[in-house]
């Protein structure tokens, strides 16, 4: 930050009018309107039950602090998903035993399992990448679009027909025109011609 006995006389004149000081008044009228405008976080404190009054992070209904700075997605980038060990050995072994605890959960969930409802879970994983049903139901839609293009972009193109014929001719002739002008680099191209 600049300090202000850096600032040159005219801008050290400037930040202490009246003027500069109504203008900054306003701005910081205009901010604090929209953070008290802004939607609140949807979490609720354990020890009060109230609700936080932190304003929303834009696209979610958290503030950052109760998760709206969580990475989304699956993808190499995030890296969320990966259990990387913490700061002090005995929170690295909390984090070991939480995880083994889960998969020993889900062992023994799936061993009460009839043949057929584990027939059903595996169909189901094969099925299902992770994430949500929307995220899924737009990758689908997204590749039924790129294969749908792709398509369209393989087939022939049509040749042009009346009012399209004649735009094409007069771009050819505008681009026989322009290579001609090219030649003569003295001469004006369009409409200094």
């Amino acid at each position: 930050m600049t300090k202000r006995r850096d600032l040159s006389p005219a801008l050290l004149a400037w930040v202490k009018s009246a003027e500069w000081r109504a203008l900054s008044r306003a701005q910081a009228r205009k901010n604090l309107a929209a953070w008290k405008a802004a939607p609140r976080c949807g979490a609720h404190a354990r020890s009060t039950g109230e609700p936080c009054q932190k304003p929303a992070k834009t696209g979610s209904t958290r503030c950052r602090i109760h998760g709206a700075a969580t990475p989304k997605g699956f993808g190499k980038g995030t890296g969320w998903h990966i259990p990387t060990p913490a700061i002090t050995a005995p929170k690295t072994e909390r984090k070991i035993r939480d995880r083994i605890r889960a998969a020993e959960k889900k062992a023994r969930r799936l061993a009460k399992m009839s043949s057929e409802e584990l027939d059903a879970h595996k169909r189901w994983q094969i099925t299902h990448k992770p994430g949500s049903a929307e995220a899924r139901e737009r990758a689908r839609a997204e590749r039924k679009q790129n294969a749908e293009l792709r398509d369209m972009m393989a087939e022939p193109r049509p040749a042009p027909t009346g009012q399209a014929a004649d735009i094409e001719s007069q771009l050819k002739a505008l681009r026989a025109e322009l290579q001609q002008r090219r030649k003569d680099d003295d001469k004006p191209i369009g409409a200094f011609a």
